[in-house]
Formats: C-alpha cells, structure tokens, sequence
C-alpha cells in the first residue's frame, strides 16, 4: 500500500469494510433495532451518550441479550460526563454482560452537565486524554475488578477533529473516528470539505506509521439519500446541510453519501482509495436504506 498524489492505493479492490448501526433516539426499542442490524449484516451497534437520553451501557446489555453476533460500541461516550476510573468499571462490566461485544468509543465532548458546565473545550480534551490513559491501564491490569472479557481489553475508537484529538487518536486509538465536522459548543455540525478531511486522515496515517501502528479509520455518516439522480439530490441538500460546500464537495465527502445503492457502494470504494476509510457508522434512521449496499462491498467475502 503506497500514497500516489496523496490517494490511496492498493492491490485490495474491494477491502474488508465494517459497518454499524447507531440509535440516538431515546425511546427507540433498543432489542427490535439490534436485531433487525444483526439480521440486515452489520457488524456493529451503537449507541451515543447524551443527557436526557437513554444511558449507553444498559441499552448495549440490552441489546446484547437479543442478538447473537452483533458487536456492540458507544459512538461516542462523552468523557466529560465520566470520571475516568468509574467509566473504567462501566466499560469492562458491560464488556462481560455483552459476552466480549464491546468496544468503546470515547470523544471530549461537545456538551456537558451543570457540573461540568465551567470546562473550557481545552479542559474536555485534557480529560479525553486523562480518560484513554486510565482506561487503557486499568482495563489491561488483571487487578482491576471487574475484569472484561475482550483480551487484553475492548476496543478503544476515539472521536478526532481538533489537531490535539488527531494526535492523540494516531497514538492511542483501536479506532480513529473521523468526526468530519466542526462541532460549535452547545451542539450541531458543521461540516468539513473533503480536502480538510484529507489533510486530517493523512496526519494521522503519517503520525501513527511513524510510530508502528495502524488504526482502523472510521468516519459517522451524517446523511444518506438513496436516488437515481445524485446530482440533483446532492442541489437540493447542499443549502440545508452545507451552504458553504459546493454541490461538488458534497459529493465528494464521505461522510454524506447519495445515490442509487450501486452508486453508494463506488462512493465507499472511493473512499478507501482517498481517506483509507474501511469502516462506517451510520444513523439507525438509515438502516434498511443502506442496508442493500453492504452485500455489493462484500462480494467474494466471508460472511
């Protein structure tokens, strides 16, 4: 695998992708949408981490005891909600109430509480990197009870979009998450253009190659819109989900993807080539949308 003019390129046409799911509303039957993704083929579950919504960790357990192998993430735990050694408890008793399913995904946090209402977005990610170095000892540490059942502890996916998030996520993370989007305090996105996205993933690549390491590259989808006219929807769109883009730039990120499902699958391909993307979490809201595009990128693949 070679960078050419700043693409990626590779023997492997069609790479090995992952694909979760992600529930975000706070009423959602949690055990029906586990089941019907492990049921569609994804390879992951998910939940997010906001007050006012159902907690993370039990409705991963719940999720847990209806399916059978479907793995189980929070994207993403706002870590300043969390003391570090308390979440470290969260983590590994879930990942044994999950039979080993979980993995984490941990990022700075665009919210807070009344507690927390004083943290400045530099304070949250000192605190996100604080958090990765104790869960990472202590879920490791054969002292520390509970004890999880992944070896040598669950995946760590870690939410990256400022140059301190980059850094740490090319140090320490299982997982990259691409947040592809500027997050204001208070919340909502606004999104990068594909070439800042590429400068992003390519900082990375270069900082964790330099230090032996190969993380998974993830990015969450913002947006899919299954149609025959991609230019067009993508016209429409533009003024309500990035007025600052060009129809083209929205076309080009990979974290708004529109099209028929064909046209959806060479999106994703295209992405690998580019970003290195192989792996995707999507909203629940699009589960059955996208569901037809995961057997086209998996073609002469395991199941």
């Amino acid at each position: 695998m070679t960078a050419d003019g700043g693409r990626l390129v590779t023997a492997d046409r069609d790479p090995v992708f992952r694909f979760g799911v992600s529930q975000i509303v706070q009423d959602a039957d949690w055990s029906e949408t586990a089941r019907e993704a492990e049921r569609l083929g994804y390879d992951t579950f998910a939940t997010t981490d906001h007050l006012g919504m159902t907690a993370p960790f039990p409705s991963l357990v719940a999720a847990a005891s209806a399916t059978e192998r479907i793995g189980l993430a929070t994207y993403l735990t706002n870590t300043s909600l969390w003391d570090p050694e308390v979440l470290a408890r969260e983590v590994a008793g879930t990942d044994r109430l999950t039979g080993g399913r979980l993995a984490v995904g941990l990022h700075a946090g665009q919210t807070g509480s009344t507690a927390t209402a004083s943290l400045t977005a530099r304070d949250k990610r000192k605190h996100l990197a604080e958090t990765v170095d104790v869960l990472d000892r202590l879920l490791r540490d054969p002292a520390h009870l509970p004890r999880p059942l992944s070896s040598p502890r669950p995946r760590l996916l870690i939410g990256a979009g400022e140059p301190e998030e980059l850094e740490l996520a090319a140090r320490r993370a299982d997982t990259v998450c691409f947040l592809g989007a500027e997050l204001p305090p208070g919340g909502g996105f606004v999104l990068i253009g594909p070439d800042e996205f590429a400068a992003q993933v390519a900082t990375v690549r270069a900082r964790a190659a330099a230090l032996g390491r190969t993380p998974e590259l993830n990015t969450g989808v913002k947006k899919i819109v299954v149609t025959d006219d991609r230019r067009a929807a993508a016209e429409s769109l533009r003024p309500v989900l990035a007025p600052h883009l060009t129809t083209d730039q929205l076309l080009d990120l990979p974290s708004v993807l529109i099209g028929s499902h064909a046209e959806i699958a060479d999106q994703i391909r295209r992405g690998h080539e580019r970003y290195g993307l192989t792996s995707y979490m999507l909203l629940a809201a699009h589960l059955h949308d996208f569901a037809p595009v995961i057997p086209l990128l998996r073609k002469g693949r395991p199941s």
